[in-house]
């Protein structure tokens, strides 16, 4: 009976393992299969102050992120006319997307599929009281 225990053990260990790698897995191929073209058709802003709500902006069609097989990417933004592009590389685990260019961004993955990409940033900065800015970013796959 004990040994028995102890292989269920392993196996239970082992299937946890293996999924935690395999939700990964299916996410980074989600992001560079087909073309590995996101259109982000929607980009919110919200700014705070203090705990208050002081600015929120939304864009929609605001251009679009391909993310290559090798890990690197090129994310075109585009909103009222004004078109910026850059270039970079890319990690994921199961609940993070990392954007490196300069520095490194670390996105909260808040809903994916082969479909759709929602990931959230959010920046805290205490210099001049407390202040919080949340980016979150809605992408729908190119067909």
């Amino acid at each position: 009976m004990k040994n028995v225990t102890k292989l269920l053990l392993v196996l239970a260990v082992f299937a946890i393992g293996f999924s935690g790698c395999s939700k990964e897995k299916r996410i980074e191929k989600h992001l560079y299969s087909k073309s590995g073209k996101w259109n982000n058709t929607l980009y919110e802003y919200k700014y705070y102050q203090d705990g208050n709500l002081e600015d929120a902006t939304n864009y929609t069609n605001a251009g679009f992120i391909e993310f290559k097989e090798n890990g690197t990417y090129v994310w075109t933004f585009s909103v009222n006319g004004n078109t910026e592009v850059s270039n970079g590389t890319w990690t994921n685990t199961d609940t993070q997307l990392s954007m490196t260019e300069a520095g490194t961004t670390v996105w909260q993955i808040l809903e994916e599929s082969k479909k759709t990409l929602k990931i959230e940033y959010t920046e805290i900065n205490t210099q001049f009281g407390d202040e919080k800015e949340v980016y979150t970013l809605t992408f729908e796959k190119s067909k």
